[in-house]
């Protein structure tokens, strides 16, 4: 009996072992359990020949909370991750899925009020070194006022994915992302006068829904909410307040653009005079 009780501990001993040694090839990280959403960062496994890993930010959202996207207006909090403290992982750029306008107390606001997918393109320094991945996240989750959430999701892309799941769910991301605009759809025109910003895009004929338009400026431009003034012969016409425009102004800056219509959505960028 003595030496049965002595082997417990050392058969529970390995069993941890074996666990984290498991966990450790996993392709997904932990889930980080937040008040109105459970966090999940999830890899493809193995970086390809140039460096390149895929991944996402699994953000599974309670009813009623939110989420913000890349420009989330004068009072939100963009999503943001920060991977210094990874191993031959140097960084690590977060792509955004189409958004949707929201409203609150403080106005309006671009962002996303259902499970969302953020995909991420991880630089693998060296492709045939070992990795880890230890990622600081840190974004808004809100109900009726909004949450700072700061995580820390670990991963060490394996040989191979552990999860056949998990490559499905890297896959569904980057392929729910805007596509690239063409000459049927996406901005084919801005002009500047004064405080007010005219953006003209076309877009699909047909389309299932009435066209909206999210704007991320650079160059220090802060914009208002696009409005749809006119939409005419497969055009669209938005005019987008000013805000506030960077001294030296004359100076073009360059504007990302996220453009739906339906179901459709695409992303370019334009230049702001």
């Amino acid at each position: 009996m003595p030496m049965m009780q002595t082997a417990r501990p050392l058969l529970n001993a390995a069993a941890l072992v074996l666990a984290t040694i498991a966990a450790a090839h996993a392709s997904s990280s932990e889930p980080f359990v937040t008040e109105g959403a459970t966090l999940r960062l999830v890899t493809s496994g193995l970086a390809d020949e140039t460096g390149q890993l895929r991944g996402v930010v699994e953000i599974r959202l309670e009813r009623g909370w939110k989420t913000y996207w890349k420009e989330p207006g004068a009072s939100g909090v963009p999503p943001q991750i920060d991977v210094a403290l990874s191993l031959n992982v140097s960084a690590a750029q977060i792509h955004f899925p189409a958004p949707e306008w929201h409203e609150d107390a403080y106005g309006a606001w671009a962002g996303y009020g259902e499970p969302v997918l953020l995909p991420v393109t991880f630089t693998v320094d060296d492709p045939e070194r070992f990795s880890f991945i230890k990622a600081d996240l840190f974004l808004g989750i809100c109900e009726t006022i909004c949450v700072p959430v700061q995580a820390q999701l670990s991963v060490e892309p394996g040989r191979a994915p552990e999860d056949p799941a998990d490559t499905a769910l890297v896959d569904a991301g980057f392929e729910a992302l805007p596509r690239v605009p063409d000459e049927t759809f996406g901005v084919t025109e801005a002009t500047r006068s004064g405080d007010v910003l005219t953006v003209t895009a076309s877009t699909p004929a047909g389309g299932s829904g009435p066209a909206a338009l999210f704007l991320a400026p650079g160059g220090g431009y802060v914009l208002g909410v696009p409005k749809p003034r006119e939409a005419s012969g497969g055009a669209t016409r938005f005019e987008v307040p000013v805000l506030s425009a960077p001294s030296g102004a004359a100076e073009a800056a360059e504007v990302t653009y996220t453009l739906t219509s339906g179901d459709a959505a695409v992303t370019g960028t334009f230049t702001l005079r």
